[in-house]
């Protein structure tokens, strides 16, 4: 048996006015299962709420080792960089306030971490979890591309294997861990990431990846699981195409402030679509429209879905491409390391 008293672990969440959802995340934690003479603690970053989002999370101080922290910096990066330098553990686990945590993820992370000391990212399954009533189209294709990334779903089989971008076997944001000395050498991008200002993604994504392009290693971990519940709020089609714009401008964006150099390069393909002048994007954004609006009238639902996504993903695009210069924003994850935990 893995001997995880030798390791110290911070799981942190990231939140902003869900004070109602976040109680279902912090029951979950509860109940895990935490090994014997494990070392860890629960970091809340509480990203500027403006309910009783400070005072939920303390209600759980008798049954969690939890901490609240504020950052009233608003956006998920911002968070996130908190948390890293606020994180007192060998190794970070990173889990979102909109989850259900399994029994066993936190055992399976420390055991994950004293097999593998040579590694330095790991990630574990994200479940989609669709809160009721769901639309019959949206069930029907619900666990087929691409409602899978709309969802976040992440899958990549029950053993344990290496994880790589050029293969697409990476973790999300909801799910995902990373040894506190590699991630406190990356800082997230505030350019990326949802915050009030934008609903870009990909700022977990771009983290590892630079981390993983330093020389750092990195393993699945099946047994890591969550459920990600999707409220009905989620299941329709117009969130599917704003997620698909978000994709679309975050692409661009990282495209425009270093170019070949971040996570999204490694897909030739994807980047083809985005090196276009803002007209010639929003002319393709017209034309995908009209695919889907035909296919939407002829009851096509798996095709008019793909249609959307292309729909979202040019005008995200054409957004940034129609944006006067480009500008690094004030942190990348290449060049600026965050402080030592205090």
């Amino acid at each position: 048996m893995a001997k995880t008293d030798r390791i110290a672990i911070t799981v942190v969440i990231c939140t902003r006015d869900r004070a109602a959802q976040l109680r279902n995340v912090l029951e979950s934690a509860a109940q895990m299962d935490a090994p014997k003479g494990l070392r860890w603690e629960l970091l809340l970053i509480d990203n500027g709420s403006s309910d009783d989002t400070a005072e939920v999370a303390l209600s759980f101080q008798p049954r969690l080792p939890i901490r609240v922290v504020r950052e009233d910096a608003a956006g998920l990066s911002h968070a996130r960089n908190r948390g890293v330098v606020e994180a007192r553990g060998d190794y970070i686990c990173w889990t979102d306030d909109d989850v259900i945590i399994d029994r066993g993820w936190l055992a399976a992370y420390a055991a994950a971490f004293t097999r593998h000391p040579e590694a330095a990212v790991f990630g574990g399954e994200i479940i989609p979890v669709l809160e009721s009533p769901t639309p019959r189209w949206f069930a029907r294709f619900a666990a087929q591309w691409p409602l899978t990334t709309v969802l976040a779903q992440r899958k990549h089989g029950n053993e344990p294997i290496p994880l790589s971008f050029e293969n697409a076997l990476v973790p999300w944001g909801a799910n995902f861990a990373v040894r506190a000395a590699e991630q406190r050498a990356v800082a997230y991008d505030p350019g990326l990431g949802v915050s009030p200002l934008q609903r870009r993604v990909g700022e977990e994504a771009e983290a590892v990846f630079q981390i993983m392009k330093r020389g750092a290693t990195g393993w699945w971990v099946p047994e890591a699981r969550v459920r990600h519940i999707i409220p009905v709020a989620r299941q329709t089609w117009r969130y599917v195409y704003e997620y698909f714009q978000s994709y679309g401008e975050t692409v661009a964006y990282m495209e425009r402030a270093w170019p070949g150099a971040h996570h999204i390069a490694v897909n030739a393909r994807e980047m083809a679509r985005v090196r276009r002048s803002a007209p010639s994007l929003y002319a393709r954004a017209t034309v995908f429209a009209a695919l889907f609006a035909a296919a939407w009238l002829a009851r096509s639902t798996r095709r008019a879905l793909q249609f959307l996504m292309q729909t979202g993903f040019y005008v995200g695009a054409a957004r940034i491409a129609a944006m006067p210069s480009p500008a690094k924003t004030e942190a990348t994850c290449a060049d600026q390391p965050l402080g030592a935990a205090r």
